[in-house]
């Protein structure tokens, strides 16, 4: 009797962190962090990477998607979601080279997704912006997005609604 309740405790003990509860506790980073420094036990279950990856997102963590869209491979959602995350962080290593580096973005097209990087980078692309002094102002539905850099090379996008901060990401 004891190596049946030793036995079922193990892979609590081991899985201890419950990723779905934490999730819907909005706990996003610690989710994004735990999930990223216990990839090798977690690589082989979709939905949990999956959930890790969207936490990094939540918390602009892109640089931590790569590790995960590698494992993203074995059902139509999974990759679905690896073609998410990936277009994400294709969309952010360019609007930090558009911003900062004058890269021309005109050539290229993207699905366009409900994140604000998404947003930005479809109206840089087809010029659907004005340009105060070194920031870039978007207005598309209701919203107003500001993208600058800064004296440390960080991308800024801060978006407006009704002229009232709603939310701020930045990207290196």
């Amino acid at each position: 009797m004891k190596k049946k309740v030793l036995l079922f405790l193990v892979p609590f003990m081991l899985f201890g962190f419950d990723f779905k509860k934490e999730y819907l506790n909005h706990n996003f980073t610690k989710i994004c962090k735990y999930g990223i420094n216990h990839i090798n036990k977690i690589k082989n279950n979709e939905d949990t990477l999956s959930l890790v990856g969207f936490s990094c997102v939540k918390r602009d963590y892109f640089i931590y998607l790569p590790t995960i869209i590698n494992f993203l491979k074995n059902s139509k959602k999974s990759r679905d979601n690896s073609i998410y995350f990936s277009l994400l962080f294709i969309e952010k290593k360019l609007l930090i080279s558009y911003v900062i580096d004058g890269l021309d973005i005109s050539y290229y097209r993207f699905p366009l997704i409900k994140h604000p990087i998404s947003v930005v980078m479809n109206s840089l692309i087809n010029e659907n912006f004005t340009k105060e002094n070194d920031t870039f102002i978007i207005k598309k539905d209701n919203k107003t997005y500001k993208v600058y850099k800064t004296d440390d090379n960080k991308v800024y996008i801060d978006v407006y609604e009704n002229n009232s901060l709603k939310e701020s990401h930045w990207y290196r």
